[in-house]
């Protein structure tokens, strides 16, 4: 599926977030839940050992999504995201269709989140299954 590291599986292969979702799923996994800027910057730095390319259309999908008006959860508990790592002017649910979330690396060396249509295409990261959340 991709390169793993600790708990984590990354995939560079670019699907919707609803195929990165089943995806995760048939491997036993589940899109990822970043739950911590420790967590984010693990991932972050793993991520940099293969991939520095910037931008939207290098993103990788994480399982933030938006229901219902702006309150975005983690989809695979529901629950409400207490740390979040958005860019600057994200969430922006432009055009009123960006229910999904990305891990994307800006014009700026870091990474962060962004709100952006499920049916785009960017790679994924799944986690093993946390029974405990």
């Amino acid at each position: 599926m991709g390169s793993s590291f600790s708990n984590y599986v990354v995939s560079t292969v670019r699907v919707t977030w609803t195929e990165a979702f089943v995806l995760c799923k048939q491997s036993g996994m589940e899109l990822v839940s970043i739950k911590t800027a420790e967590e984010h910057d693990a991932i972050a730095q793993a991520l940099s050992h293969y991939s520095t390319k910037k931008g939207v259309a290098n993103g990788y999908w994480i399982s933030a999504r938006r229901f219902t008006g702006n309150s975005i959860v983690w989809f695979n508990s529901g629950k409400p995201l207490i740390y979040t790592n958005f860019a600057d002017g994200q969430p922006d649910n432009a055009g009123n269709d960006e229910e999904c979330v990305e891990f994307f690396m800006p014009l700026e060396k870091s990474y962060k989140w962004n709100d952006i249509n499920c049916g785009h295409k960017a790679g994924y990261i799944c986690q093993v299954r946390n029974e405990c959340d």
